[in-house]
Order: structure tokens, then C-alpha cells, then sequence
């Protein structure tokens, strides 16, 4: 997800990003209509794994290997922190381990369904509207000091795809 050029500014994939919650949000919808809590399970480790791995990540290897070599996406490079992407990516992953949890082992399905509409929601107004939820969490936490700080100077900026 992230690279940084000759000029020192971090750099990111935006349409990367964009296909990444096309996946969530088909993932934790899909599941919630069909309310098949194993896919809940399989989001919850497509997002783990883009969080704590990018290079790894099931999102970017389908975006690499098949969605920009069949012309579906080009790579549209911004200037632009990763680390909030991440730190996004791994709330949506705690969020989607304890759905995946609480429908899989406990009888509170109403909860674990919830928190999967929760992801839901937040991937959805992230892929129509640009907002990041947990990058803003992010960016308020560095201004804290309880997280790093950007290095992007830009701030917070709405990204249309």
C-alpha cells in the first residue's frame, strides 16, 4: 500500500484502497444477508493480514495479480500516509474477530451481527464518500501524542476515487 519516493512523501495506492473496501463491504454484507458467519471469519483475516502484513494482503494480491493485469483497475498513486489505512484496517479486523467469535461461539448472534454491520457501514461511507472513520480515530490519537503523527503534512483530505 505504501511507498516513498525521491521527494520523501509517503505514498499510496488509491484505488488499492478503494478495491480493498469493495471486498469488505461485499464480504460483511454478503454475510449478514446470507447470515453465514464463516465469511464474517474470512473478512475478519483479509483484514488482519492487510493490517499487519500489506505485502501479504489477499486484497492487494488479487488487485495485483488480477484486477490491474485484466485492465479492470489502474494504480492510482497519492501522496498520502499508509499508516492510517492500517491502523483502519486492523479496527475493521478486531471488530470482525469479535463478530466472528461471538457468532461462532456464543448464542448473542444479535451482537456478533451488529458489529459485522458496523464494518459494514463504516467500509461503505469510506468507499462512497472518502470519510475514513478509523483514520480519523487515527489522526485524533496522534494528535494526542498516544499514536505517531502523520507525516503526511496534508491532514485529513476527502479522496474521491
Amino acid at each position: 500500500m505504501g511507498q516513498t519516493p525521491a521527494n520523501g512523501l509517503p505514498r499510496i495506492d488509491a484505488h488499492l484502497i478503494k478495491f480493498a473496501q469493495v471486498w469488505v463491504v461485499a464480504l460483511t454484507g454478503i454475510a449478514f444477508v446470507l447470515q453465514w458467519s464463516p465469511l464474517v471469519a474470512v473478512a475478519a483475516l483479509a483484514l488482519a493480514v492487510s493490517a499487519v502484513a500489506p505485502g501479504a494482503s489477499p486484497f492487494r494480491l488479487l488487485y495485483r495479480r488480477v484486477a490491474v493485469p485484466a485492465g479492470i483497475v489502474r494504480p492510482r498513486l497519492v501522496e498520502d500516509d499508509p499508516a492510517p489505512h492500517r491502523f483502519a484496517q486492523a479496527v475493521g479486523a478486531v471488530f470482525l474477530v469479535a463478530a466472528s467469535l461471538v457468532l461462532l461461539l456464543t448464542g448473542a448472534f444479535a451482537l456478533g451481527w451488529v458489529l459485522d454491520l458496523i464494518v459494514f457501514a463504516l467500509a461503505s461511507i469510506n468507499l462512497t464518500v472518502g470519510f475514513c472513520a478509523g483514520c480519523f480515530v487515527y489522526y485524533q490519537l496522534g494528535r494526542l501524542g498516544l499514536l505517531p503523527r502523520v507525516r503526511y503534512v496534508g491532514g485529513i483530505r476527502w479522496r474521491g476515487a
